[in-house]
């Protein structure tokens, strides 16, 4: 793990020498260069070392670009678009598991330990600032949230995985695997002391920050991982009637664009009432993306490749047949989540809309109801406004939504043996206005663990979640028993990566 550490190490000093806010407002930078022994001595140095968890988030080793492909190669819904789809995340996409040496699953593996090792060095430091006290504990509170999911990512993934509770001082300082029940333990602890911490909202400026909803959202996710389904329930009700469904499903995947002459083309719904936690990403108009993974500066690029991998020029993932034949004849959701062939683009772009045709899309045909065409992913995508080659997104990632939540608590009453409520929280969903889907009425547990099993993939596919559902489910024993197995032989946990088991003796 010597590399691990030392990358750690390094970490620990690039919070004081690049410290980058999570919001569009806080795109902070200290230019006197402090070393980690002489700052955080106030609550204002403490947010910046916390802006700087914030910005390893959403660099490209975590959710700007690595972190979407283990959860989306893995759950089911994706396909590759063609022989550009990239050696290690085909071999996520087609192998029961990747090999250690896998750069994609290795880069989310170090992403999560310097959010780690961040977190530590503000929770180390935060006991000896005394001069802004509420602020000190709110920002404790957002140190442990993102320190819990960041371990929650790696704990799920791999299971047994070291367990760092402190700042890493030394490129000695190994630690071998803990069992995955304390890592467990650690991450709701974590969280229900962000919860207890956190504010309900801030005001607009603070946005992207994590709040009580986020924490308490978090900690019923992991529950349910757990197995704790009735502590999930509990978590998750603390959630329930604070948010609500957008009027309009797509408002949850679109944001401000901006077109290649870096003019502002498009105004969308971030931060809306569905959203519980965002990572914040900004298209500055320079068409860059950081591919140094590391989030580091104020002028470094704020962007996210997202739209590029699931668009028609690089065209790396499209949806499974199996995703597409899960929707409903009707289902105005198929439309909201997928362009086809036929379909029309840069309809609200101001220039001459385009017809997708097959020659124009850089993607492999998929088949649905018989039907073989070629089709993207619509989430998060920029076609109605831009189609360029090459230009990385700034639209908001939403990690936690309230819909998510519903057809978790839906699933926690299936679980318990009350498939009435859990048809009240599936059906909560299905009637969001611009969806109005006909309700369910599952008579028993089966049937309504399948309702949720459908209206989750419906409802939130490409959104990073199948793949955890898919654990979560295995061990439950409900393929093939209650839907068929949606990923064939694939191994439940990744390897420990070689990036780690090469340098630390206490791995193997």
């Amino acid at each position: 793990m010597k590399q691990n550490i030392n990358k750690a190490v390094i970490a620990a000093a690039l919070v004081v020498t690049g410290m980058l806010g999570c919001n569009k407002k806080l795109n902070v930078f200290d230019e006197n260069n402090p070393t980690t022994e002489s700052y955080f001595k106030t609550a204002s140095e403490l947010q910046n070392g916390v802006n700087a968890i914030y910005s390893t988030l959403r660099s490209g080793e975590l959710v700007g670009r690595e972190w979407f492909f283990t959860h989306d190669m893995r759950g089911g819904e994706t396909a590759s678009g063609g022989p550009q789809l990239e050696a290690p995340r085909a071999e996520l996409l087609s192998q029961p598991s990747p090999a250690p040496s896998n750069a994609v699953m290795s880069n989310v593996w170090s992403g999560c330990y310097q959010m780690i090792n961040r977190a530590n060095l503000v929770l180390d430091k935060a006991p000896d600032v005394t001069d802004n006290t509420a602020l000190r504990d709110r920002l404790v509170g957002e140190a442990k949230f993102l320190r819990g999911w960041a371990y929650f990512e790696l704990v799920a993934q791999w299971g047994d995985v070291p367990l760092y509770t402190q700042t890493v001082a030394s490129s000695i300082d190994f630690k071998g695997k803990s069992p995955a029940a304390d890592i467990y333990a650690f991450i709701i602890s974590d969280l229900t002391a962000a919860a207890e911490a956190l504010p309900e909202s801030y005001g607009a400026s603070d946005n992207g920050r994590a709040t009580k909803g986020a924490a308490n959202s978090l900690l019923g996710k992991v529950l349910m991982q757990k197995g704790d389904y009735d502590a999930a329930k509990t978590a998750l009700l603390k959630v329930y009637g604070k948010y609500s469904l957008t009027p309009n499903y797509q408002w949850n995947f679109d944001g401000d664009i901006k077109d290649d002459n870096n003019a502002a083309v498009a105004s969308g719904h971030e931060f809306n009432s569905e959203s519980i936690f965002e990572v914040v990403f900004v298209d500055k108009g320079d068409n860059n993306f950081n591919w140094g993974y590391n989030g580091e500066g104020s002028t470094s690029p704020l962007s996210t490749v997202r739209n590029q991998e699931y668009g028609i020029t690089w065209g790396n993932v499209i949806p499974s047949n199996q995703f597409l034949n899960e929707f409903e004849a009707g289902d105005p959701r198929y439309k909201f989540t997928i362009f086809e062939e036929g379909d029309t683009i840069l309809k609200s772009s101001g220039i001459t809309p385009i017809k997708l045709t097959a020659d124009i899309m850089n993607i492999a045909t998929s088949v649905r109801n018989g039907v073989t065409k070629k089709r993207f992913f619509r989430k998060y995508n920029i076609y109605d406004y831009v189609n360029s080659g090459f230009h990385p997104g700034g639209i908001n990632q939403r990690v936690i939504r309230y819909a998510d939540i519903l057809l978790l608590l839906a699933e926690c009453e299936a679980e318990v043996g009350t498939p009435a409520q859990a048809a009240n929280y599936i059906n909560e969903v299905r009637s969001r206005p611009g969806v109005n889907m006909p309700p369910v009425t599952p008579a028993s547990k089966n049937d309504a663990l399948k309702a949720v099993m459908h209206e989750r993939e419906v409802e939130l596919g490409a959104e990073e979640l199948a793949s955890f559902d898919i654990l979560r489910w295995r061990k439950k024993g409900y393929f093939p028993s209650i839907i068929p197995e949606r990923v064939p032989n694939q191994v439940d946990l990744f390897p420990i990566p070689a990036i780690e088991t090469s340098t630390n003796p206490l791995i193997k």
